[in-house]
């Protein structure tokens, strides 16, 4: 059994529909299900409505608050939440247990469904559990709510104090429900024999002034024994003793049955105290295993929050390989993360995007994505691109010139992009289709999500000034927006009005910097960077005979040669680009601003800053 979907009425983030429909209605994979996105996206409200509705293995206590209450934007709270989760999936025995609250679906499959309400009420927080087709349902009784406890996995989990030795143990959990240790009627267990032969040694001990010597012990004899301890509690004890009482104090350890000696075991790696990292990778293990135990005919669910927490990128990886190579036995995985090295590293298909109270599936079911596209980015989304699963707005470049030079005339015109949580996302390719179509749905909406695309019309253009080969730079513009576009215009592409960045950029008001910048790149390489005289020689040459060209396309067809003839390198190019605009700061806001009242140069990358930003 699994859930199969999730509803959520009025719960944290998650509103109430029109027509009592729920805020959120998410469908889960049978087998994992990674929930991302940027903070108050509405991740870890997803695991509490499911922890609070199923409760954990480890019985921990759960206290509804009124900040649980969904809160609108008049500040008035909801009185009421519901969480409704529905299972699927049952084996014949799983379902044998459950029967009186199933009901069948439409393809007579069995189905449990579980609503949990909590209504607030002159200060006091009434809560409800039942499960049945309808609204009404039963209540569930305590053993049949055991079978669908949860394993939860708290963010910033404290890893040694759960695996330290007592009730709470979860090796204590693991070890008590295994088959070797329930105890044959009538019969002591081996282990319990053991602690009593210890117990012989330990009382042969503190009868003892010297030992003697035991080679199975690695004792040397004449080593001393505890007698005199003894001695000392036994003449302090008759001071306080009837004179009639022959009692006499011993020590020793702690009588123990089976149970009690379990909790005592502490699950170890080494003898040495075992970092952050190492003991949090011992713990998930401990979780797996008893989430894995063969006599449980419940749930297995495993929540884990931020499955990253301690663990280093490699060790992220194979605990993420591990859970989807394992052949489990039905186990569902629910996890929340921040890191992009698992964003970029799970199937699209397996991972749900968290956005402002609202949760979008990637799957082939949902995006306008097709088979090809889920082949492609599996090979080539990386982690520098995965940025765009926990950003509240995109900016999809093809190459590294956009990536460095956008993020600087954001600055200067004062729209930092960090400060409004815009990732950029360099593709390093002409694919940029097959990103932006993961925030496009099949259905034809897209994702509340700002983005823009920012593309090379790239026509050709020769040293005069001309386009070649009958291109029309209208009608190439309108292929490319037909092919991005969305209909709400959340995904917008912005194309530069004839060539490349660097080629419209040497079109505008910023051609004197964008041909000292290609210059100053034609000096440098892999193995020699530009001497200081050779940069001043740039600099003060402001009668270079290509600035003076007054055919604006001659002039850009010249200053745009040495990248054309590949002498520049682009990225080296867009480095001193930026630093020239920000070491020129004052001056050139007015040159961008001319860029923008002339329709020219870097104004299309100002409007696709202006897309994302407001």
């Amino acid at each position: 059994m699994y859930i199969k979907n999730l509803k959520i009425w009025n719960f944290r983030c998650f509103a109430q529909g029109q027509n009592d429909e729920p805020g959120l209605s998410i469908d889960f994979n049978p087998r994992l299900n990674l929930l991302i996105g940027a903070n108050d996206s509405g991740k870890t409200a997803i695991i509490d409505a499911i922890r609070y509705c199923l409760g954990t293995q480890t019985y921990d206590p759960i206290r509804i608050d009124e900040e649980d209450f969904y809160q609108s934007n008049t500040k008035e709270r909801a009185k009421e939440f519901k969480i409704e989760i529905t299972f699927a999936g049952f084996t014949d025995t799983e379902a044998g247990q459950f029967l009186e609250w199933l009901h069948f679906n439409d393809k007579n499959e069995a189905e449990l469904t579980i609503r949990l309400t909590a209504k607030n009420r002159d200060n006091r927080i009434i809560t409800n559990l039942r499960a049945g087709i309808d609204e009404e349902g039963q209540y569930l009784e305590g053993n049949v709510r055991d079978l669908i406890r949860v394993t939860y996995l708290k963010p910033l989990r404290d890893a040694e104090v759960e695996l330290s030795p007592g009730y709470r143990s979860r090796l204590y959990q693991i070890l008590k429900s295994h088959d070797i240790f329930i105890k044959k009627e009538n019969q002591k267990h081996a282990l319990e024999k053991y602690f009593e032969y210890a117990n012989k040694l330990v009382l042969d001990f503190f009868e003892k002034d010297s030992l003697e010597k035991d080679g199975n012990l690695k004792i040397e004899g004449g080593e001393k024994g505890g007698k005199i301890i003894k001695e000392i509690f036994n003449s302090q004890t008759k001071d306080f003793l009837d004179i009639n009482d022959k009692r006499e104090p011993q020590i020793k350890i702690t009588p123990a049955e089976l149970q009690s000696i379990l909790r005592k075991l502490e699950l170890a790696l080494e003898e040495n105290k075992a970092g952050l990292g190492t003991l949090n990778l011992l713990y998930m293990a401990a979780e797996l295993i008893h989430l894995n135990r063969e006599n449980h005919n419940g749930l297995r669910l495993a929540l884990i929050e931020e499955l990253e927490a301690h663990l280093h990128p490699q060790a992220q990886l194979r605990v993420l390989k591990s859970s989807l190579n394992r052949e489990s036995k039905g186990v569902q995985n629910i996890l929340t993360t921040h890191s992009v090295i698992l964003g970029s590293s799970i199937p699209l298909e397996y991972i749900k995007l968290c956005y402002n109270g609202a949760v979008f599936s990637l799957d082939k079911n949902s995006t306008a994505l097709n088979e090809s596209d889920y082949q492609f980015l599996e090979r080539f989304l990386d982690a520098t691109k995965a940025n765009l699963f926990f950003a509240k707005r995109v900016i999809i470049v093809e190459g590294d010139a956009e990536n460095l030079i956008i993020p600087t005339v954001a600055e200067i015109i004062g729209r930092p992009l960090h400060k409004y949580g815009v990732s950029i996302v360099n593709v390093g390719s002409k694919a940029l289709l097959r990103y932006a179509n993961i925030f496009k749905q099949k259905n034809g909406s897209s994702l509340p999500i700002k983005v823009a695309v920012v593309t090379d019309l790239d026509l050709k253009i020769d040293e005069d000034g001309k386009i070649n080969d009958g291109q029309n730079a209208d009608e190439e513009k309108q292929k490319i927006e037909k092919k991005f576009n969305s209909p709400d215009y959340n995904i917008k592409v912005f194309t530069s009005p004839y060539k490349t960045l660097e080629f419209d950029i040497a079109l505008g008001n910023l051609f004197e910097y964008m041909h000292k910048a290609i210059q100053i790149a034609t000096k440098c390489n892999r193995d020699k960077w530009i001497e200081e005289n050779e940069l001043q020689n740039i600099f003060n040459n402001s009668n270079d005979p290509i600035l003076t060209e007054q055919n604006i396309i001659k002039r850009a067809c010249k200053i745009y040669e040495p990248l054309e003839k590949r002498q520049a390198s682009k990225s080296i190019t867009a480095q001193w680009f930026a630093k020239l605009l920000i070491d020129n700061k004052n001056n050139i806001i007015n040159l961008i601003k001319k860029d923008c009242q002339e329709n020219t140069g870097i104004n299309y990358i100002i409007d696709a800053i202006k897309h994302v930003t407001e």
